[in-house]
């Protein structure tokens, strides 16, 4: 009995029918910066599951930041960065110029399983790698249970943003 593939690819939002929930800040386009308020890149695209109307990646330009970091693009799970709205600006505050480096060069139409554990290796803990070498069969549900892609961390900076997925069906 062939097995199915249970990998639900991720969508662009620019490429999708869904769309920023009103009243929440569109963020393509904004700023990333560290948390010594160095520019990284900026924001380019938002990758999403839909099947559960999550963000799970923002995709981030790096070219032209003066910072030794290759010009390419690259996911980082939202779970990692924190909105600064009132800046119109992204903070990745432990993420490292070698870690940047290491991450592949975003293709959408490479995204698969292998991807997000590479980058999850990359900017992983060290008990995420140990749970990661344990991985035999890719499962979506446990993998994006990490506090990666926790979308609360990312609004925790902005108190009035209770649990906010910033997607919606557009109609």
């Amino acid at each position: 009995m062939e097995q199915e593939n249970t990998y639900r690819y991720l969508q662009e939002l620019s490429k999708s029918e869904f769309q920023i929930v009103g009243g929440e800040p569109n963020i393509i386009g904004w700023k990333v910066k560290n948390e010594h308020d160095a520019f990284i890149g900026e924001i380019k695209e938002l990758l999403f599951d839909p099947e559960t109307n999550a963000v799970r990646y923002l995709v981030i330009d790096l070219s032209n930041n003066g910072m030794h970091l290759e010009d390419k693009q690259v996911m980082i799970p939202i779970g990692l960065a924190n909105i600064h709205i009132s800046e119109d600006e992204i903070i990745l505050p432990n993420i490292h110029l070698e870690q940047f480096n290491a991450l592949p060069d975003y293709q959408f139409d490479r995204i698969g399983p292998e991807t997000e554990v590479i980058i999850r290796s990359i900017i992983g803990s060290p008990a995420a790698l140990r749970i990661e070498e344990t991985i035999t069969e890719f499962d979506q549900e446990s993998f994006y249970a990490h506090h990666h892609f926790d979308s609360d961390k990312f609004y925790r900076p902005n108190p009035d943003n209770e649990n906010i997925d910033p997607l919606t069906r557009g109609i």
